[in-house]
């Protein structure tokens, strides 16, 4: 939720101010005229900050104007020159370099810290709660009912670490198996710059010798990137043999993994707000009410990586991995029992057992899932999604999507596609559903923002 206007402090009286030095220390300085002058070392190159960046300009907003300044940069340029002589008034800092530290000491202006690189210098911390998100991975993959667990993450950084240690725990805790991936701490940065493939025949072979199915989870979105790729070295299906969920949220880099990634969604959005606001009240001399504030996720969106429910059975394992990969190509049961080599009872049997659905019935439903998305995604004709989904004929790919959903094409589209395509006409006799357009709460605000623009 946001920070209630309220706890905006009035302005103190006359025209000195204190300021808190960065050891602790007070030091009074005569208030300038005008409106406060901030720096905003953010990076621009990320969703995550450029949703910290718009929380802070929602206070700004609501509240007295700022003199902002800040530019273009990414996780790790180094500190912009002019800000080692800075004369403003606060400096907001997700810099994840220490040099960081060295520059806001010698400032002597509040300061506010997203990113932990200044502990012990006396500065407040305002960070995401690592714990949380670690805890709602665990619980998004227990629903899929997996009993074996794993962890990929970059040990020796404490954010990574502290996910991993309450992953670890939510699923002990119910007596099930959590293997961490051994690797040593490596530098982001040249992880990021892709020194990363080095690593990829470890985390592959690491990935192959855990018992299956398995649920694991990414620390971030980009360690779920590179988890998703040794799962393709290594030849183990996901989800059908391995679901994995990443952290952060990054709509571009999740909707180009393949699979799509399942994602933890972070609340950037108030972490920006709350630093903003606390900023706001150190400028004014008063003192950071807790050293930390730490911000929950907002929840967890789902794609393809994590949806399904864990499948024991080897057999259907491998026919379902079969059927997501080629149920739009046209494909029927035959042709799974020409890739599984087994017959058509046998098969029967195990996936009646495993799913309580049949062949046929996958491999529709597969075909319709398509659909939803060609529908709500792209502006492509029925003829064309028709092509694309697996249907021969987009007459009965009208009519099953019927039976299937309760929609029919047309109005689908009309509730769930893209703004800006051209509404198609609607058929009075499919009432379709609007309640879910009202009284969306501030987090349901945030992670349908999250989904679509970041």
């Amino acid at each position: 939720m946001r920070t209630n206007r309220q706890t905006r402090a009035p302005k103190p009286e006359g025209p000195m101010r204190r300021r808190k030095a960065s050891g602790g220390a007070e030091r009074i300085g005569a208030r300038r005229s005008g409106p406060p002058r901030v720096a905003l070392i953010i990076e621009t190159s990320t969703s995550f900050g450029r949703r910290l960046l718009c929380g802070i300009a929602a206070y700004i907003r609501e509240n007295a104007p700022w003199s902002v300044y800040f530019g273009e940069r990414s996780v790790y340029d180094p500190v912009p020159s002019w800000l080692k002589k800075w004369t403003g008034d606060g400096i907001i800092t997700r810099a994840a370099i220490p040099e960081i530290r060295q520059v806001v000491a010698n400032t002597g202006v509040p300061v506010v810290d997203l990113n932990e690189q200044l502990g012990g210098l006396g500065i407040p911390l305002i960070t995401n709660d690592h714990a949380a998100i670690g805890r709602l991975a665990a619980e998004h993959l227990l629903k899929r009912r997996f009993t074996r667990f794993g962890y990929v993450g970059h040990a020796g950084y404490p954010w990574s670490d502290r996910r991993c240690q309450e992953f670890a725990r939510t699923v002990r805790d119910l007596g099930y198996t959590c293997e961490e991936y051994p690797g040593k701490a490596e530098d982001l940065r040249s992880l990021r710059q892709g020194s990363w493939e080095m690593e990829m025949d470890r985390i592959a072979s690491w990935i192959g010798g855990l018992p299956k199915p398995a649920g694991i989870m990414a620390s971030d979105d980009f360690r779920g990137l590179q988890l998703l790729a040794a799962c393709r070295l290594a030849g183990v299906a996901v989800p059908e043999q391995t679901a994995v969920i990443g952290v952060g949220g990054d709509d571009v880099s999740c909707e180009l993994a393949n699979p799509p990634l399942s994602s933890v969604i972070l609340n950037a959005w108030r972490m920006g707000y709350e630093a903003a606001a606390l900023l706001d009240r150190l400028m004014r001399g008063e003192a950071a009410a807790v050293p930390e504030l730490r911000i929950p996720p907002l929840g967890v969106v789902t794609r393809q990586s994590t949806d399904i429910t864990a499948i024991a059975d080897p057999l259907v394992a491998k026919a379902m991995s079969f059927i997501r990969e080629h149920a739009c190509d046209g494909i029927n049961v035959e042709d799974v029992l020409e890739h599984v080599s087994v017959s058509r009872t046998a098969l029967q049997h195990h996936f009646r057992t495993a799913l309580r659905s049949s062949m046929h019935d996958v491999i529709v439903e597969a075909r319709i899932s398509r659909v939803r998305e060609l529908l709500a995604q792209t502006t492509l004709s029925v003829q064309d999604i028709a092509e694309r989904a697996g249907f021969k004929h987009p007459e009965y790919m009208s009519t099953v999507f019927k039976q299937r959903t309760g929609w029919t094409l047309a109005r689908y589209r009309n509730e769930h596609g893209q703004r800006t395509a051209e509404p198609l006409p609607l058929d009075s006799s499919d009432p379709g559903d609007t309640s879910r357009y009202a009284g969306f709460s501030l987090p349901e605000a945030a992670l349908r923002t999250s989904r679509s623009t970041s």
